[in-house]
């Protein structure tokens, strides 16, 4: 009779009423000494986040159907069990979180005699087996990856290329790819994911040689299966100063390569090129003599100089310029 006038109330009012039921022990989902809820209505039926503790194995034991309830999360760090025959079934919307410790696990039958329904769609059996954390279910399954922001920002000559993950499942590498068309994508970095992460993880990449005008960037994430997915696109506006630079080309360089530099305001000179390590320490040096402006300078980048990052600086008689190299 509890039980149903909690849907009956929810049906009635707003579901942000009911905040939170936790377990207190291990127990069976639908005998309420298993649970503290907030408000004070339990077993949880329309609560907003239902937290199986730590430490606390928790029977479905009979059909839990919160549909009506709209979404819901329900968060495990303990473990979710199901007897045989059992299932649960939620909102559209709604999410299973496993945390790091967690599990959800078949406990008695096989095959498709219990199993996790999300928005009407099946999205764990028990023929899946035990699933430990972390790990999310949605309506489409399994969350490999929850992107919470991905930005690209143009700073003075490059572009800065930040993104943040809160979930991260058999996460293999990201690939950051830039476009100044939105048909033609290259890559600009594969950076190594996590693997496996339910915490708040920032990355961090940068664009050396980005174009003028407007350019176009999305990142790829790939499964260690293959499985791959690509997220949004971020625009970026590039406005370089021209006046008193040079251009390193290409820039990422692989080793064995030959780096062109142009400048854009020098004739009839000699340039003095070194491109040293972050820590000052001396990889090329060399006096060009009677640059012209329009020419290419060609240095030849060593197959055994060690990959990462360099500043490449170039000196006149009254002048001086850097930029920072990546190599591969």
């Amino acid at each position: 009779m509890r039980y149903f006038y909690c849907l009956l109330f929810v049906c009635l009012f707003d579901i942000s009423l009911y905040s939170k039921c936790t377990t207190v022990g291990d127990g069976k989902w639908w005998t309420p000494a298993t649970w503290s809820c907030s408000p004070e209505f339990a077993p949880p039926g329309c609560a907003d986040t239902i937290v199986i503790s730590a430490g606390d194995s928790i029977y479905v034991d009979a059909q839990v159907d919160l549909i009506a309830c709209g979404p819901v999360v329900v968060v495990v760090y303990g473990i979710l069990q199901f007897k045989t025959g059992t299932k649960m079934k939620l909102a559209s919307g709604s999410e299973l979180i496993i945390k790091s410790g967690g599990k959800i696990s078949p406990g008695g039958g096989g095959g498709n005699s219990n199993y996790l329904e999300i928005g009407g769609n099946t999205v764990w059996t028990a023929g899946d087996g035990s699933q430990s954390g972390p790990l999310t279910y949605t309506e489409a399954g399994p969350l490999p990856i929850k992107l919470v922001s991905f930005e690209a920002n143009f700073n003075v000559d490059k572009v800065d290329l930040r993104w943040m993950t809160s979930v991260e499942i058999n996460n293999d590498f990201f690939t950051v790819e830039k476009s100044n068309n939105l048909k033609n994508w290259e890559v600009v970095s594969i950076i190594k994911g996590a693997g496996n992460s339910n915490v708040n993880i920032e990355y961090f990449e940068v664009d050396y040689s980005p174009t003028q005008g407007v350019l176009y960037y999305r990142l790829k994430q790939t499964d260690y299966d293959g499985n791959f997915e690509y997220f949004n696109i971020v625009p970026v506006r590039v406005e370089k100063k021209l006046n008193n630079e040079f251009s390193l080309f290409p820039n990422p360089i692989k080793r064995g390569e030959q780096l062109k530099i142009q400048f854009s305001e020098l004739i009839n000179t000699q340039i003095l090129i070194v491109i040293r390590d972050t820590k000052g320490e001396e990889f090329y040096s060399k006096a060009i003599l009677h640059y012209e402006e329009g020419l290419l300078i060609a240095v030849p980048i060593d197959k055994e100089i060690p990959s990462g990052l360099y500043l490449v600086t170039a000196s006149s008689e009254n002048q001086i310029y850097s930029q920072k190299l990546v190599v591969k």
